[in-house]
C-alpha cells in the first residue's frame, strides 16, 4: 500500500509538472488554433482542431479560455455548423466544467 500510495503521488507531481509547463508554453499553440479558426477553409483540419483544442482544455490557462475569442469561435462560428456541432459543445462543456473562480482570471 505504501508504494501504490507513492505511485500515485508521483503520477500526480508529475502530472502537475507537465501542466505547468504546457501552461508556460501554450502561446504558440493558441495562435495556431486561432490562425486555423480564422482563416482555415479545410473542414478536416478545423475539425482536427477542435478536437485537438479539446483535449487541451482541461491544461491551459484560463486566461486563454475567457480573455481570447475562443468562446466567440466556438459559439459563433462553429457551434451553428452541423459538422462541427458536437465537437464545439463538447469544448463548450468541457470550458463549463473548468474549476476555479472565474473573477481570479480577470
Amino acid at each position: 500500500e505504501v508504494f501504490e500510495y507513492s505511485k500515485g503521488k508521483m503520477v500526480q507531481v508529475k502530472a502537475q509538472h507537465l501542466k505547468d509547463a504546457l501552461c508556460a508554453e501554450f502561446e504558440p499553440i493558441f495562435e495556431l488554433c486561432a490562425f486555423v479558426f480564422e482563416h482555415s477553409e479545410s473542414v478536416t483540419l478545423v475539425h482536427t482542431t477542435l478536437e485537438t483544442l479539446l483535449r487541451f482544455l482541461s491544461w491551459i490557462p484560463m486566461d486563454y479560455v475567457f480573455v481570447t475569442p475562443l468562446i466567440q469561435y466556438l459559439t459563433e462560428k462553429f457551434f451553428n455548423v452541423p459538422v462541427f456541432r458536437n465537437t464545439t459543445l463538447q469544448c463548450l462543456a468541457e470550458i463549463a466544467a473548468l474549476p476555479g473562480d472565474l473573477r481570479k482570471t480577470m
